[in-house]
């Protein structure tokens, strides 16, 4: 029989390894703060990030152009008054009078729509300009979205946490006695899902980095292509499909684990799980919100006859970031399951 742990009697984990305890009460406190937010914006505050508000919401494949303040601040401020009473109910024992499935559904149609529906394109465009030193877009509405996704993380890991404390498994690793992931099935899959990843991210950089060399590829935009003004600019945002592209390849290779060698000091060191798995998130839900955006428009200008021959090279290489995303997410998955070891808290390997 496994060991067991409790975890509310050992003193020596940090306060984040105790997530599966908090995680309910932060989820409230953000549903409640935002709430609050919406009920201002309702009420005429200034500040509502949405429809009329963003002159950049179009261009940018926001779900939300429409929305108007009297809409959306009720919506907003319901839901965070019906979210707080979800995430305690999460924690608190008079929850357990509700069925799970509603309590589940609510929390993650809360993460969907503050990770998926809310943000836009913005959040890639911006992410990538900070390498060139690029601020200049970075306003009040990309700052809420970027708290929109810490909120829809935040209601993931409450949804995880009571999942799993229902069905009496251990809050850190989801184990119980009913259920194995086997590691070497989780290296299977997940060395596909990588290879995917790898492939989708190409489609980008390499037309970025031809016209960054003179090649107008997929353009007859002559600005573009060559251009000593852009020239680094094409090279960076190109750069970053290809190298994370390569990068993602250390999900299933050794230096993915281990330090390499021209690590210096930390040559032959185990690579903290968490140094892999927190960017590879990040990536994968940016990659994502990005491709769900876009990929509608791109599809419709496809129909209509928008793109041709002579400008595919601006649309078209998007359509890899869906399955990119995705396949990313996957792999980031299989990582984790591989190399997460034996529980600290419960002891299950």
């Amino acid at each position: 029989m496994e060991p067991k742990i409790n975890v509310k009697s050992s003193t020596h984990f940090s306060w984040l390894s105790r997530w599966p305890q908090w995680a309910g009460y932060a989820a409230a406190l953000w549903s409640l703060l935002y709430g609050l937010l919406g009920l201002y914006w309702l009420l005429g505050g200034n500040g509502f990030p949405f429809g009329k508000n963003d002159p950049r919401a179009e261009m940018m494949g926001s779900f939300l152009l429409n929305l108007n303040v009297d809409v959306g601040g009720s919506v907003i401020a319901l839901a965070g008054l019906v979210g707080t009473a979800v995430a305690l109910a999460m924690v608190k024992t008079w929850g357990r009078r509700f069925p799970r499935i509603i309590v589940l559904s609510y929390a993650w149609i809360m993460s969907g729509t503050l990770i998926f529906v809310v943000p836009d394109s913005r959040i890639v465009q911006n992410f990538a300009y900070l390498f060139l030193l690029h601020f200049d877009l970075l306003d009040w509405r990309v700052v809420n979205q970027v708290l929109c996704i810490l909120g829809g993380f935040i209601w993931i890991a409450a949804a995880i946490a009571y999942f799993r404390h229902t069905r009496d498994a251990c809050g850190n690793c989801g184990r119980n006695d009913d259920n194995e992931v086997s590691s070497a099935r989780a290296a299977e899959w997940g060395k596909w899902f990588t290879y995917l990843a790898v492939v989708m991210a190409l489609p980008y950089g390499i037309v970025r980095w031809a016209w960054a060399i003179g090649i107008p590829l997929g353009t007859n935009n002559s600005s573009m292509v060559g251009n000593i003004d852009i020239i680094i600019t094409e090279a960076i945002l190109g750069g970053l499909c290809i190298v994370g592209g390569i990068l993602t390849l250390g999900l299933i290779q050794k230096w993915g684990v281990i330090f390499p060698r021209w690590c210096l000091f930390l040559a032959g060191k185990q690579i903290p799980i968490w140094l892999c798995l927190v960017p590879a998130i990040l990536m994968s839900a940016m990659i994502t919100i990005t491709a769900i955006k876009l990929s509608p428009q791109i599809i419709s200008m496809m129909i209509n006859g928008s793109i041709t021959s002579e400008n595919w090279g601006h649309f078209v290489p998007f359509l890899s970031w869906l399955p990119w995303g995705i396949s990313l997410g996957l792999a980031t998955l299989a990582y984790y399951l591989k190399r997460r070891g034996r529980c600290k808290h419960c002891g299950k390997l």
